[in-house]
């Protein structure tokens, strides 16, 4: 009975802690935190088409310590936040439809001081590949 007693323990404390998120290094955390300059490009109809640079912030989520908010995510506005997940230098944007239905989803790596993000938007049922070079300012 000792050992039946002893191996569950061990696999719902080894279940447990494999059901943890590792929570992200406040230092790796602050890195991305910052306001940028970004500057979008994308393919349409066999044409390369741009923006004008905008600006957008990076705050880390009070809910959840590996999230951070993107605010005025691809220049869609103030009120438009895009959550992201980071592990490392990478930011994971999973696929989340905004308050404008507007569809993203991508990912970007961090080499500072720059953030190069790529992302699918989907606007109406057409979809469009971004690619965003983003730079501290």
């Amino acid at each position: 009975m000792k050992n039946t007693t002893f191996i569950t323990l061990v696999l719902f404390v080894t279940t447990a802690l494999a059901g943890c998120n590792k929570i992200p290094d406040p230092e790796v955390v602050s890195q991305f935190v910052a306001t940028y300059s970004v500057t979008e490009t994308w393919t349409e109809n066999g044409t390369t088409m741009s923006k004008p640079a905008f600006t957008m912030t990076i705050v880390p989520s009070t809910q959840h310590d590996d999230v951070l908010l993107l605010n005025n995510f691809a220049n869609y506005g103030a009120g438009i936040t895009v959550e992201g997940t980071i592990s490392g230098n990478t930011l994971t944007i999973a696929q989340q439809t905004l308050s404008n239905s507007i569809t993203v989803s991508g990912s970007g790596t961090l080499i500072i001081p720059t953030l190069k993000i790529t992302y699918t938007e989907v606007i109406n049922g057409n979809s469009i590949v971004v690619s965003a070079t983003a730079t501290k300012i």
